[in-house]
């Protein structure tokens, strides 16, 4: 889910709305030409921009990652979203680490315990990061019904999708469904990579980096 510090409970939260808001951004940016990555819900709102792109903008390649192409289900999501109130949040680094390896796939685990300094990096960014829980339904409501294969279809730059086969949250099923609708797409998968792939296939950045200079 994405962080937020801008919007009310009263603002509608839509991954089309948020296309919209990444699309004035760019031009906020005066960027005419560019790439565009999707991770996860990033993934929906890359499809939603790709698809519908202005006319005075060039995209020139597209990289999905680790994205749901329909309605997701997610015991862990639904049950998080019923909680009459807010889960308690972790009050320090420690507890942030100690949430992470409770929660998540074996190749971030084994990357961060490798990894020390930067283990303690990224708990610090989740630590401080501005997550509100009302945002975080609102946004689940949005992403859990969304269905993007239709769009995908009309994707005409070459794309570039990436999974992992351990990920828990995104099955790649997922990942396979899109690689059969866009057009233009290399598809490829990683045995130890979760929903966090690049932790537990570092390789997978060389994939990306080659991807975009080809």
């Amino acid at each position: 889910m994405g962080e937020s510090s801008v919007v009310s409970q009263f603002d509608p939260i839509s991954i089309d709305l948020i296309a919209q808001d990444t699309i004035a951004l760019v031009k906020y940016l005066g960027i005419k030409q560019f790439n565009l990555l999707g991770w996860s819900m990033g993934g929906l709102i890359a499809v939603h921009v790709a698809s519908n792109i202005p006319l005075d903008f060039e995209l020139e390649k597209l990289i999905i990652c680790a994205s749901h192409a329909q309605p997701l289900e997610s015991h862990y999501f639904e049950t998080l979203y019923n909680l009459p109130k807010p889960p308690d949040l972790p009050k320090n680094i420690q507890e942030q680490k100690d949430k992470f390896m409770r929660t998540y796939d074996k190749g971030f685990i084994d990357y961060m315990v490798e990894h020390p300094d930067i283990f303690d990096k990224y708990a610090e960014i989740q630590l401080t990061s501005n997550l509100p829980f009302e945002i975080f339904k609102r946004q689940w409501e949005t992403i859990k019904e969304t269905n993007i294969l239709s769009k995908s279809k009309t994707i005409k730059v070459p794309t570039l999708l990436i999974y992992g086969e351990a990920d828990k949250v995104v099955p790649i099923k997922e990942g396979e469904l899109l690689a059969r609708e866009i057009p233009n797409n290399k598809f490829i998968s990683f045995p130890k990579g979760g929903h966090t792939f690049w932790f537990g296939a570092p390789e997978s950045i060389a994939f990306i980096n080659e991807f975009l200079s080809n």
